[in-house]
């Protein structure tokens, strides 16, 4: 990103992690950042006023409520710090400023957790090798009650509590910071599922500021600790050091496995396919194709094919309604397939891409 300007904070939250040689300026109001300077970006009254009592609370602790003045000016400050579930770690601090008795937005609620795992294995080490805090459970929707996983609320989130579309490539990063053990601070975002087990589930989107730090308790393990908030979009990741496996590489592995259908994702807009699996080739259709997918169907199928993919990318209809359509292969034959299509993601409710399953005619798409 580029500095157009400084940031004036006056009557907005403010939220800093904690890195190795300092701090680094996460969010300030609804605005987000990629864990900027906080002393490059802020302006000169929102650092005198605010950056110093923050900076206390992230290295002793040091929570202030009260009155500084600036210039001829008054304003009420606050500052707190964000302390790990154990209260062993200062993980963050967050702070506001505002003219005194001017009414302020509500406190972002931030949930810090702490998870101990081995080093050689991720396996977690100890009863207590999982916490959150009261916050994160508000961030999730979920009762503490509730948590059944014997690996504490961490097995719970990751199996349960991540929407799957984000899944793997937080498996992944995670398994990658734990192998490389960096120290490095790490910037994660992802979709979650809020409310999980009620009757109205929900989704919410993440981010997460995490670091690696040692146990002196458990010598041979790692203690991942954090904190997470809500955001209204997608944050960019940022992970310093990691070689995670690629997410795709578990789609390949799925398409592997699938012996009885091929796959083909599809750009509605551009009017191409732009990804197919083995099974395309197998099944006789035109290897690497990359035009529109619905130009090899036969001339009676073309319509309603075409209006089928029209339907699931404008969600009228879902993966579970499958139609057959007969489609041109490299023996300028015609062969018979079942078709389902999922979205893949959606904006408004239009997706721009689709993935299409073709099963051979009889069995089942």
């Amino acid at each position: 990103m580029s500095k157009q300007q400084e940031l004036d904070a006056k009557g907005r939250w403010v939220i800093l992690d904690a890195m190795q040689d300092g701090a680094s300026l996460l969010a300030v109001g609804g605005e987000n950042y990629p864990g900027i300077s906080p002393r490059n970006w802020l302006d000169a009254r929102t650092r005198t006023l605010l950056l110093d009592k923050l900076r206390a609370a992230l290295t002793a602790g040091e929570a202030f409520d009260g009155i500084v003045r600036y210039g001829a000016a008054e304003f009420a400050v606050v500052a707190k710090p964000i302390v790990s579930p154990d209260g062993k770690q200062i993980v963050g601090a967050y702070g506001i400023f505002e003219h005194p008795g001017r009414p302020t937005p509500d406190a972002p609620v931030i949930g810090t957790w702490q998870w101990r795992v081995c080093k050689q294995t991720g396996k977690n080490l100890g009863d207590d090798a999982s916490l959150w805090d009261d916050n994160l459970f508000k961030i999730y929707g979920i009762d503490p009650a509730t948590v059944e996983s014997n690996r504490g609320p961490a097995g719970e989130w990751l199996a349960k509590l991540i929407s799957t579309k984000d899944r793997d490539t937080i498996k992944l990063v995670i398994d990658s910071g734990i192998s490389v053990n960096n120290r490095s601070r790490h910037l994660l975002s992802y979709e979650v599922v809020y409310g999980y087990g009620s009757a109205n589930p929900s989704k919410k989107q993440i981010a997460n500021s995490a670091r690696a730090y040692d146990d002196p308790d458990y010598p041979e393990a790692i203690m991942l600790r954090g904190f997470s908030r809500e955001v209204a979009s997608p944050q960019k990741l940022i992970t310093p050091g990691l070689s995670p496996v690629s997410s795709g590489l578990v789609t390949e592995a799925i398409f592997a496995l699938s012996t009885d259908r091929a796959f083909a994702a599809i750009d509605m807009q551009q009017e191409v396919t732009f990804r197919t699996s083995a099974k395309w080739a197998d099944f006789g259709l035109l290897p690497d194709f990359e035009g529109n997918l619905a130009a090899l169907a036969h001339p009676d199928d073309k319509f309603s094919f075409e209006h089928h993919l029209a339907s699931a990318a404008a969600g009228r209809i879902g993966p579970e309604t499958a139609t057959n359509v007969r489609l041109r292969t490299t023996a300028e034959t015609w062969r018979s397939f079942t078709v389902a299509v999922a979205p893949i993601g959606s904006l408004e409710g239009e997706s721009r891409y689709l993935m299409t399953s073709l099963a051979p005619a009889g069995k089942g798409a």
